[in-house]
């Protein structure tokens, strides 16, 4: 690898990490601490999981990436140089950009920030409906920047291990939205309804 390679290299590492665990993980575990998060395992009977539980799972989830993406770090197709060059520059502007809206949604949210899942979804006892920011101009702003991010990494690491990740989240993400999107209507109310006729969902002016 040249020098740009890996200085990009770098920089999706540590951007990834300080997502992932530092404004992610970290923020989850206290509001987890407080009674104000969502398990990783649904809850059984109102019963909530150990904390410990909830480490296990990731644990092991981290473990699983190693042969993840040692044996899925297969390259999509083959391309010229020129073109893969081309690429990786779109793919970083992309992830720069899909990042810069993660980070801006996630400042807006602020205190109403939390982890949802595809199956549990939990408001904060004084949840506000937040409007300003990216939010004035689609409503799942985070999961529209990380795909941004997914999107602009497969154009970096066009391989079958970070394709499946796109694939995976988009999946996932959409779900949430839909569950998200639930329980803030009930919550919320004509708010919610007079919030969702002027916003999209995801793609501003799209969907």
């Amino acid at each position: 690898m040249g020098i740009f390679d890996w200085v990009v290299a770098a920089f999706v590492v540590v951007t990834l990490i300080y997502v992932s665990f530092v404004l992610t993980l970290r923020d989850w575990f206290a509001a987890l601490h407080r009674g104000e998060a969502v398990t990783l395992l649904p809850e059984r009977e109102g019963r909530k999981w150990p904390l410990w539980t909830q480490v296990l799972l990731i644990v092991v989830a981290l473990l699983l990436c190693v042969p993840y993406f040692y044996y899925l770090w297969i390259a999509l197709m083959p391309l010229p140089g020129i073109i893969a060059g081309i690429l990786k520059i779109a793919g970083l502007i992309l992830y720069v950009l899909g990042l810069a809206l993660v980070l801006w949604a996630r400042r807006t949210l602020g205190r109403n920030w939390g982890i949802s899942t595809s199956t549990q979804v939990k408001l904060l006892a004084a949840h506000e409906l937040v409007q300003n920011g990216p939010y004035a101009y689609v409503r799942h702003p985070m999961y529209s920047g990380w795909w941004l991010c997914m999107l602009g990494l497969v154009l970096l690491y066009p391989v079958w291990a970070v394709f499946l990740l796109l694939v995976f989240s988009v999946i996932s993400f959409f779900n949430r939205a839909r569950r998200e999107e639930a329980a803030l209507a009930v919550r919320f109310g004509d708010s919610w309804t007079a919030y969702t006729q002027r916003t999209k969902r995801l793609i501003p002016g799209v969907y």
